[in-house]
């Protein structure tokens, strides 16, 4: 009979939040340990012969489930198997007082072989395991407890996809909670485009396990382009980041995969917009593990119903395959890609075809990484390859802009390291190569612009550009004393673009230094400071797509200077009665060298015209100016609040205040073709943001919450015909509102399965926006000289309802 035995040892470590490795204080609430609440059963292993002893050491989450199982002592195949299995385990979690909190322990798995069977045989009895016992009360046997402070980057928010997974308005997706965050103002509600602490969307970073995509949402929608499944978590560092990221001068949006299940599982869901579904099994005796996943959106009749002008489709792939090649050393492959179309139907100057649909956004991406782990004692290497190939694009409008479309094909190669140098501090370090081709194509005019002149292309991609970005990166994680830890940083780039065969070529070198600092002050009370340099390639705008703004990294000809932000923040940390926790910072960025694609292209008359040739005759193009091409300076301030209750509670609450100003040293075209330059409000320069989420878990299955977000209007200029007038940027737009809601009722089918009905709405009281980015004309821009007269447009209502039903097995 196989016999094993999972035994929590008598050494117990607490991770709770803000506070400082120490014992515990006097006067504290005692630690009750967690215990297990499932079985700890591990299977013998397949081929192996023997007794075996494997000792774990496990992070136990507050809500009971192991994020992490390390081991630290046994032989393959048991190693493997047992640290497989307690992944799956689930804790009544340890508390202090009645909070629950993180906790690291230790325990033990025995290994006994089976006996042969008797003759006659009986029915082979089922693998068991000696359950965990309960902590031994203190007057018997001790406990000893050591507090120390939660291992998380400082200035790093995390979200993970349990805790985020009943947001209303996410839709379940870790990735769409971010919007949530204080310091995140949304180019169009509900869009998952941003400005993040004054940062331009196309300056922030996005990422998956250190790979780089050019989006983590869908367009319209936006979903992730991961299916939630997939998802561990989501780092967000609002500003100056840990050394490990760099090439952005804007945020970084980091999110994590799991890690592979030792057990078979999945997940399958169907709405109103979109399908999905992940699988993930093991194999070859839980060395190896498939896992796949996918999802497909159809919300082209809700669209429809709503904007009868927009079509929408989408659709993601995840497959990823990992091996065992030793107790330490695992290999995997992951591949995973999106699609996006946007399009709208119009008017066309065509009579044969009076209207057209238009695609405004194309975007695809797809990457396949290769990946080596190692574990060391006390760190971890992994070294990563991956291929990528990308394309953006979208169709011409009805003034005679034709279809453009870049891509990007991509190779990079990584290096990361970390290891812990003695009990105070941890080395973290790594390399990074990264070649980027891309290319460009101004497709034929469309049908109703036959006869109108072939635009050539832009002067600013022409020829495209061939990046290659090579970085070494270093900090220490340093804690001199139990209440102070150190980060200090350094990355060291090169970005180098060649256009032409590598005729003309650029080579610029970067130094990007980042320091922050935790100082706990008394248990649940710690500042935090952070501040970096940062530099990005320059954008270079590949023409004014409608709806679209193309554009490739690169610099211009002539110039060589980079995009540049100095990023600081000073915040506090408080942990609040009945598991609030409250975070205020105070931030400032500065910029150098800033491309702000959010700016727009606006055709403008030239002050003279000649007439044309004949009535029938084509008019001549009129050329569009793109003024915030020329880089510019900025800086932006202000103050950010969150509040949160962790949404796995049964009551539940969050709250995020933003309080902020945005300026920068802006380009205007003026009615004679030329450009002004005045300081400003940015362009999305919204003063007051705010989020208020509450959600309660009702019994019996229930779930219900409620979101609301406001925010004040952004600044505009006055128009004269389409062009602006001073004061540039003198006068803000209405404010906005919106409330989200969401409603489940989930049935348990057994131990790790269920099916839940789920109803959500984003922006049920279909409110609309104001947006900068949008303008509603009158007339026609002719060569005869008359003017379009344009006003701020509104968008939306956008909204999004969902009822659904999704399955875990």
């Amino acid at each position: 009979m196989n016999r094993l035995a999972a035994l929590i040892s008598c050494w117990v470590v607490v991770l709770a939040p803000f506070v400082g490795g120490r014992a515990r204080a006097e006067g504290e609430p005692a630690l009750t340990p967690p215990v297990a609440e499932t079985s700890t059963d591990v299977p013998y292993p397949d081929g192996a012969t023997g007794e075996a002893v494997v000792d774990l050491e496990l992070i136990v989450d507050a809500d009971g489930t192991v994020s992490a199982a390390a081991v630290l002592d046994g032989r393959e195949p048991f190693a493997g198997a047992a640290a497989r299995a307690a992944r799956q385990w689930r804790f009544s979690p340890a508390r202090r007082a009645d909070s629950p909190v993180a906790a690291k322990i230790r325990a033990r798995v025995e290994f006994h072989q089976p006996p042969l069977p008797e003759t006659p045989p009986e029915p082979p009895a089922p693998p068991t395991a000696t359950p965990m016992p309960p902590p031994v009360p203190a007057a018997e046997a001790p406990i000893e407890v050591t507090v120390r402070g939660a291992r998380r980057e400082i200035g790093q928010t995390t979200l993970s996809a349990a805790d985020v997974r009943a947001m209303p308005g996410a839709f379940g997706d870790p990735f769409r909670a971010v919007e949530a965050l204080p310091g995140v103002t949304p180019v169009v509600s509900g869009f998952p485009f941003f400005y993040i602490r004054g940062a331009p969307p196309n300056d922030n970073g996005y990422l998956l396990d250190g790979i780089r995509v050019p989006l983590l949402f869908h367009v319209g929608i936006g979903e992730g382009v991961v299916h939630p499944g997939l998802v561990d978590r989501v780092d967000f560092y609002p500003g100056a980041p840990p050394a490990a990221y760099g090439g952005f001068v804007g945020a970084v949006i980091a999110g994590q995969t799991r890690e592979p299940s030792a057990l078979p599982h999945g997940q399958a869901s169907v709405r109103l917009f979109d399908a999905g579904g992940l699988y993930e099994t093991p194999f070859a005796g839980d060395r190896g593990s498939v896992l796949v996943a996918g999802r497909y959106g159809y919300p082209g009749p809700i669209l429809s119903a709503l904007m009868s002008t927009v079509k929408l489709n989408y659709w993601d792939y995840q497959a990823r395959a990992t091996w065992r090649l030793g107790a330490q050393q695992t290999i995997g492959l992951f591949a995973f890609g999106s699609h996006d179309v946007l399009a709208t139907t119009g008017q066309t100057n065509d009579p044969s075809r009076p209207e057209q649909s238009v695609e405004q956004i194309g975007s695809d991406f797809h990457r396949l990484d290769l990946r080596y782990d190692r574990g060391l004692a006390g760190g971890h290497l992994r070294i990563g390859a991956t291929l990528g190939y990308d394309v953006q694009g979208g169709a011409g409008g009805n003034d005679g802009t034709p279809p453009a479309t870049i891509t990007d094909r991509s190779a990079a190669l990584r290096f990361e390291l970390e290891q812990r140098l003695s009990s105070m501090a941890r080395l973290r370090g790594g390399l990074e190569a990264r070649v980027d081709r891309y290319g460009f194509e101004q497709g034929t005019l469309l049908p109703n612009q036959a006869g109108a002149v072939q635009p050539p292309i832009p002067a600013s991609i022409d020829p495209p550009p061939t990046n290659l970005t090579g970085a070494v990166h270093l900090d220490v994680v340093w804690r001199p004393m139990p209440r102070l830890e150190l980060v200090p940083g350094l990355r060291a780039a090169l970005f180098e673009s060649s256009r032409a065969g590598g005729q003309i070529r650029t080579t610029v070198p970067a130094l990007d230094p980042r320091f922050s600092a935790r100082v706990t002050l008394a248990p649940g009370l710690a500042t935090i400071s952070t501040f970096g340099i940062s530099h990005q390639y320059p954008a270079l705008r590949a023409g004014p797509v409608p709806g679209l703004v193309l554009s490739a990294p690169g610099f211009p000809l002539g110039v060589t200077h980079l995009q540049r932000s100095v990023q600081a923040s000073q915040g506090v940390e408080v942990a609040l009665p009945a598991d609030f926790t409250l975070t205020a910072s105070g931030f400032a960025s500065w910029w150098s060298g800033l491309t702000d694609l959010t700016s727009l292209c606006i055709q403008v008359m030239p002050p003279t015209m000649p007439p044309p040739a004949s009535p029938n005759a084509t008019p001549p193009q009129i050329p569009y100016v793109c003024p915030d091409d020329q880089p510019v300076s900025g800086h932006a301030f202000g103050l950010e609040l969150l509040v949160r209750r962790p949404l796995s509670r049964r009551l539940a609450g969050w709250l995020s205040y933003t309080l902020s100003w945005s300026t920068r040293e802006a380009h205007f075209p003026t009615v004679d073709g030329g450009t002004a330059a005045a300081t400003v409000s940015s362009p999305f320069d919204r003063t007051h943001l705010l989020n208020a989420i509450l959600a309660y878990d009702v019994g019996a299955g229930w779930h219900a919450g409620g979101r609301f977000v406001f925010y004040s209007g952004a600044p505009y200029s006055e128009l004269a015909g389409n062009v602006p007038v001073p004061p540039y940027n003198g006068h803000r737009g209405p404010s906005f509102f919106r409330v989200d809601v969401r409603l489940e009722k989930r049935w348990s089918l057994g131990r790790d399965r269920s099916i839940a009905f789920i109803l959500e709405g984003l922006n049920v009281t279909l409110s609309q926006e104001v947006n900068p980015m949008a303008s509603d004309c009158i007339g026609d821009m002719t060569a005869q000289g008359t003017t379009t007269q344009c006003t701020q447009g509104r968008i939306g209502p956008l909204t999004i309802p969902s009822v659904g039903v999704e399955a875990f097995f």
